[in-house]
């Protein structure tokens, strides 16, 4: 289930939480959740679990000028504790438009020690009728009291923003063998640094088995890209991290292309298709 469809099923049944924190996927996907979970909530006529899109409240919203939707970013590198106690002068006050009031704060793992304790009394502490979504890019740069206090929804990357790299790792994880020859190869034969991408796809492996033996996002290097594949034992992925390793080797040391390639290709489809873990 998406983040979006958690978000339509809670509204749905009246279970919604007063903070949530929003990770994951890309910025604009983010921002574009927390602008419709708050046109859901101040919608005049929802239906559904969706805004209606046309009352006075959804109208506000679409030009920016709600007086109840406070959408808040960093003033310069991070959030300042100043900026978090004029968030509570103006949740302190009454709704405008008696719809309860909405904030957004993008950029949340940005802000400073200062400002994170007082957002953390605001979380302890909420106004009535009010609501506050935090926008991360991962939720392990939050302190933890306020990661626990907020729901968190995880977004995907749409498969179009992934890294050429990143998505030939998800292609390998999906793909047969006769895919992998008649259609990956050629594309990695026409790579202009195969060995830089040799190494991202590393990456992207060596990520996905720090998760499966952690299962902490702090650890992994490119966290919005993370390919989470959970059929996969970690020693089907260390082996793999070692193939990729050992072709990108190899073609440093003038081995054919194609050749190195091939290999590569027919050792990653054996060891995806085993199974075993760990020892």
């Amino acid at each position: 289930m998406t983040a979006a469809e958690q978000l339509r099923l809670a509204l749905q049944s009246g279970r919604m939480v007063h903070a949530y924190l929003f990770t994951g996927g890309n910025e604009e996907d983010r921002v574009a959740l927390a602008k419709f979970l708050a046109a859901a909530l101040l919608c005049q006529e929802p239906g559904e679990g969706e805004p209606c899109g046309s009352c006075r409240h959804c109208l506000q919203l679409a030009a920016n000028n709600h007086p109840d939707f406070h959408y808040l970013e960093p003033r310069g590198a991070s959030f300042k504790i100043d900026q978090i106690r004029e968030l509570q002068r103006m949740l302190a006050r009454r709704s405008f438009q008696g719809a309860g009031q909405i904030a957004v704060l993008a950029g949340a793992d940005t802000m400073t020690e200062a400002a994170a304790n007082c957002l953390l009394k605001i979380l302890e502490e909420p106004p009535a009728n009010t609501y506050l979504v935090l926008l991360a890019v991962q939720g392990d740069l939050l302190l933890p009291t306020i990661r626990s206090r907020c729901q968190e929804l995880v977004l995907s990357v749409p498969e179009s923003d992934l890294p050429a790299e990143v998505d030939y790792w998800r292609k390998f994880l999906a793909a047969d063998l006769k895919v992998m020859l008649q259609e990956i190869l050629p594309q990695m034969e026409k790579e202009g640094d195969l060995s830089a991408v040799l190494k991202s796809i590393a990456r992207a492996c060596r990520d996905q088995l720090v998760w499966k033996l952690t299962g902490e996002t702090a650890l992994v290097l490119q966290p919005e890209q993370l390919v989470k594949a959970p059929g996969l034992a970690p020693l089907q992925l260390w082996r793999c991290f070692q193939l990729i390793e050992s072709t990108r080797a190899a073609l440093e040391r003038n081995a054919n292309r194609r050749l190195a390639l091939e290999a590569l290709l027919f050792g990653l489809h054996y060891q995806l298709s085993q199974g075993g873990e760990l020892k």
